[in-house]
């Protein structure tokens, strides 16, 4: 936000504005105050980032009084929701009344996410390693996305490999050849289950080359990702 104070400002401001009292917002690590800012009280954390450059969007994560991260997450372009939901946290609010409160707030990020952004919300928040989603290796994601026939699927790392995935919950369909590690930190390309027995198409390759070769694999038809699970159930 290129605004005076950044985000934090922002939000002082909209609280004067509204009449709330505010407290100063403190920096999220390794963001800039211009787009993120947060707060603490006891171990609750209210945060803020305005990272999106596509569109307007404030992505709110609040964790719970004991800390835990997976407490309540929102999206809204509405810089005036977002003071309202502080001030009722500041006030000692629940993550659960605010989440009762505001239908906006959900219980994980992605379900939060809205509609039509669950697969650009799943990227972003995989580039910018936060804590409250699956992560894979950083390396290998900044590869994959920086191929733009891969963007349009849900990542979805698990077990040191990284899989791009036809849709975004369970039941998932998985077409696009799969990203497995090597015991010496390189990377091997592997087809998907679906095809049985599963052919290796590239091996001992570098993060950039194993993204290359995932993208030159795309089955015809696949893509992109539609947002829930497969109609008709699993064939990953």
């Amino acid at each position: 936000m290129t605004v005076p104070g950044g985000l934090g400002g922002a939000l002082d401001r909209e609280a004067a504005r509204r009449g709330d009292g505010a407290e100063p917002m403190d920096p999220v690590e390794g963001f800039d105050p211009a787009v993120a800012a947060c707060c603490a009280r006891g171990e609750a954390r209210f945060a803020v980032y305005a990272t999106n450059t596509d569109e307007r969007e404030f992505r709110i994560e609040i964790s719970t009084r004991s800390g835990w991260r997976w407490g309540a997450f929102g999206s809204t372009d509405d810089l005036a929701v977002v003071a309202a939901i502080l001030h009722a946290w500041r006030d000692g609010a629940s993550t659960a009344e605010l989440r009762s409160e505001w239908t906006l707030l959900a219980a994980t990020p992605l379900e939060a996410a809205p509609p039509g952004r669950v697969v650009s919300t799943a990227w972003r928040l995989t580039l910018e390693r936060s804590p409250v989603i699956r992560l894979g290796n950083a390396e290998l994601a900044e590869a994959l996305y920086a191929q733009p026939a891969l963007r349009v699927f849900f990542p979805f790392p698990s077990h040191g490999g990284f899989s791009l995935l036809s849709n975004t919950e369970d039941p998932f369909r998985e077409e696009v050849p799969r990203v497995t590690p090597t015991v010496d930190g390189r990377w091997n390309r592997v087809l998907t289950p679906l095809r049985i027995p599963e052919r290796v198409l590239g091996s001992r390759l570098t993060a950039r080359e194993a993204a290359a070769l995932v993208a030159a694999n795309i089955p015809a038809g696949a893509g992109p990702a539609v947002e829930g699970g497969w109609p008709g159930g699993s064939t990953a």
